[in-house]
């Protein structure tokens, strides 16, 4: 997409007058284009110049800019609402892709620069407000029960796999995933054994909350990019921080007691931590391989996709049973009662 279009598209649905456009780069939504955008809705004086996320995707579902309108005007902290178009509307299409624009989230990546324990708790906060709002009529029609990434993850592995060890690679970078993969095909393959599925009551869940998704701003902690929300167990949230970030979740007890504090008392199902934690570990292994054979940055998905791969990554830890799950991982069931406490 050309940025004169983008410009048009912007000024036409919201009435935005462009000063200035920054390519957003990285990420594993192949699916969507993601700017920084310096707009005035005052073509006029250009004053009033504010910074906006611009996203045009392929991807996820209508269901992300309903559920961050719904979580912004409920008063949940941390959650940004999208702008609405001139007609009102949460979302544009333009070329079969939907456009959104969100207010800009000035702030460091918790991914970069870690999080404190009280950021522990404000994300806490944050994501026990998530799961206690009540859908409206209209947002529980509109959320996926599952996230549409994980239903197409299993055949993406066969195919990968059908790839990387009957084909022969492409060039060197091929060549090399092709050699990581064998050497872990056994776990690889094992993702695709069947699991229980998820059962229990279904909250608002934003399902991919790591803390690239995580921004530490000046007036507090905010969660970016809801286009993979979902109606399911609290678990594929909680997931995240119970071992299904690795180095990146909780690696204390500490941040995992700050954590709760702010979350609150809960006691998580094992059964849909391990559905969920496998499901990841699908999306981790397939997407990053994927994105080293056809993504634009495809040494570093490699050098990703090892970690995914290595002795501390998802995959081992949910497919050996000799390996933990991390400090998060093992509080479950551990405390009293199954209860993970303040």
């Amino acid at each position: 997409m050309n940025t004169p279009a983008l410009q048009d598209w912007l000024h036409d649905d919201h009435g935005l007058d462009v000063v200035e456009l920054t390519r957003v780069q990285g990420g594993a939504d192949l699916a969507a284009e993601v700017w920084k955008v310096k707009a005035s809705a005052d073509p006029e004086s250009r004053q009033g110049v504010r910074s906006y996320a611009v996203k045009w995707s392929g991807g996820g579902t209508d269901a992300g800019p309903l559920v961050s309108a719904e979580l912004a005007a409920a008063g949940v902290p941390g959650v940004a609402g999208p702008v609405r178009t001139r007609a009102g509307g949460l979302w544009s299409e333009r070329d079969g892709r939907r456009l959104t624009v969100m207010p800009w989230v000035d702030g460091r990546q918790a991914s970069e620069s870690g999080l404190t324990d009280a950021d522990w708790t404000a994300y806490g906060v944050l994501l026990a407000r998530v799961h206690a709002t009540e859908p409206s009529d209209e947002l529980r029609q509109a959320l996926p029960r599952v996230n549409p990434v994980n239903a197409r993850m299993p055949g993406l592995l066969r195919e990968l796999d059908a790839q990387l060890t009957q084909q022969s690679p492409a060039d060197e970078v091929e060549a090399e995933l092709g050699v990581l993969w064998r050497q872990h095909r056994t776990p690889i393959l094992g993702l695709l054994e069947p699991v229980d599925g998820p059962h229990g009551p279904a909250v608002i869940c934003h399902a991919d909350p790591h803390l690239g998704n995580v921004i530490l701003g000046a007036d507090g902690v905010h969660l970016i990019d809801w286009d993979d929300a979902v109606l399911a167990p609290r678990e594929q949230d909680l997931m995240f921080v119970l071992g299904g970030m690795g180095t990146l979740g909780p690696t204390t007890t500490q941040q995992l007691d700050a954590f709760f504090t702010g979350y609150g008392e809960v006691e998580p199902d094992p059964v849909n931590l391990h559905y969920y934690r496998h499901a990841r570990a699908q999306e981790d292994v397939a997407l990053w391989a994927e994105q080293v054979i056809n993504g634009p940055d495809r040494e570093e998905s490699l050098q990703i996709l090892r970690g995914v791969l290595g002795p501390d990554g998802l995959l081992l830890r949910v497919t050996d049973p000799d390996v933990g799950l991390g400090v998060g991982a093992d509080s479950v069931g551990d405390r009293e009662g199954g209860e993970v406490r303040r």
